[in-house]
């Protein structure tokens, strides 16, 4: 009887030692939830912000491998503003132990939540706190009442190109009227158009690639009064993402800028959409004639031939003229040629409208004619314009007018000089 005695008793200690640690824990939890100190922002994993009239919720979540924070509302998400984030929380601290008075409706106040490891804290302001502690913070916003987006918009990081950066390999510029490719290969970009590989310089790449990188908007709008034309997009791609952003025409101060990632609008000055277009511009004004591999160039202009021929890397060329059924056959110096091919090398396009119409070629030049790879420019004029058309490609680039006259210069002293090998 007293061994049964001593089990029950036993038995009872333990049933009281076990409540005993049970509310001690859940004492201790419940303090760590409610009544601990609040977490440096380090720590914290997430931030809710919810507007309890419309339930639309704003959700500040940061990367457990970067340590960046990201914003996401909707079906959206987008990088935050770092400092935003850092002064909203800053000031958020102070108000853990506030709670809403009891006459505030639910429809006037806002609920923000913070998530931590073993933590977690949800907070309940008036409106009008809200809008003090974004004021407080920086943010400013007037007024007592303000939409959800506008809170949204604070929080967001305003660059306009943030997710494909230096790993950016190819990129592609489009217009109403063209397209061109630019790809990097082996530390170098090119333009990749029809079968044409153009070099760019990187100094040129450097201008483009700061302007659109720090581009930055004024504001932010989640929708426009009009339909607008896109007059502009710019395509990245990185190695595993890509993004997309197309600049709309508003008015002689601003344009919107939209990226295809997220579903709103950025407000962006019109001089900094002119200083991208004119990176753009010097992109574009290329040397689209290959001289770095020229063994021969063939000029035809109607009812005439001139060709430059390489005899067999020998420091001379030969030179053939075909007018009227006559043939002459010429050699001239690599020095000479040295003075022609700097009229092309000294000869940079800019990309035009591919829908100007033009009547006969006025003249053809071809590259390396009798290689495997030959490359063929026709030349038009319109007015005083002188155009190139590449191949069967329907871009023309214009070059200067004057080119025609310091050519032809070039190739009728040749045509006058020397003796005729075949005499």
């Amino acid at each position: 009887m007293i061994k049964i005695k001593v089990v029950i008793l036993i038995f009872l200690n333990a049933i009281v030692f076990g409540l005993v640690g049970f509310w001690f824990y859940y004492f201790k939890a419940n303090m760590q939830v409610v009544d601990g100190k609040p977490p440096r922002l380090q720590t914290i994993d997430e931030i809710t912000v919810r507007n309890l009239k419309s339930n639309q919720k704003i959700l500040l979540q940061k990367s457990p491998k970067t340590s960046k924070w990201k914003v996401i509302w909707e079906d959206n998400s987008w990088p935050a503003n770092g400092f935003a984030v850092e002064q909203f929380y800053e000031k958020l601290e102070a108000h853990f132990d506030q709670k809403l008075p009891n006459e505030i409706s639910p429809e006037h106040c806002y609920e923000v939540t913070i998530f931590a490891k073993k933590f977690s804290r949800k907070v309940q302001f008036s409106a009008e706190d809200f809008n003090f502690i974004f004021s407080d913070s920086g943010l400013g916003i007037g007024g007592k009442q303000f939409p959800t987006g506008t809170i949204l918009s604070k929080f967001l990081d305003p660059k306009i190109f943030p997710h494909v950066g230096k790993d950016c390999k190819i990129f592609k510029i489009k217009s109403k009227k063209w397209e061109f490719v630019f790809t990097k290969r082996q530390g170098k970009w090119f333009i990749d158009h029809s079968n044409l590989r153009l070099e760019v310089k990187d100094e040129l790449m450097s201008k483009f690639f700061h302007g659109i990188f720090s581009l930055k908007s004024k504001d932010i709008t989640f929708n426009h009064d009009n339909t607008l034309e896109h007059t502009l997009s710019i395509l990245l791609y990185g190695e595993n993402t890509s993004e997309r952003v197309s600049f709309l025409d508003v008015n002689g101060q601003t344009c919107l800028a939209e990226n295809d990632a997220v579903d709103l609008f950025f407000v962006v000055e019109r001089e900094q959409l002119t200083d991208i277009m004119d990176a753009i511009e010097d992109l574009l004004k290329i040397h689209i004639f290959p001289i770095k591999s020229c063994n021969d160039i063939s000029i035809n202009t109607p009812g005439e031939y001139f060709n430059f021929h390489s005899l067999n890397n020998q420091s001379k060329w030969q030179f053939t003229h075909s007018k009227n059924g006559e043939l002459e056959v010429k050699e001239i110096s690599q020095e000479d040629m040295d003075t022609l091919l700097t009229i092309f090398a000294k000869t940079a396009s800019m990309v035009v409208s591919p829908l100007l119409f033009f009547d006969d070629k006025s003249f053809t030049i071809t590259f390396n004619e009798f290689s495997d790879n030959p490359q063929v420019f026709s030349f038009y004029r319109k007015d005083d314009q002188l155009f190139v058309g590449t191949g069967d490609q329907d871009i023309s680039f214009e070059i200067a007018s004057y080119f025609e006259e310091i050519l032809f210069h070039n190739i009728g002293r040749h045509s006058h000089e020397a003796k005729d090998l075949l005499l």
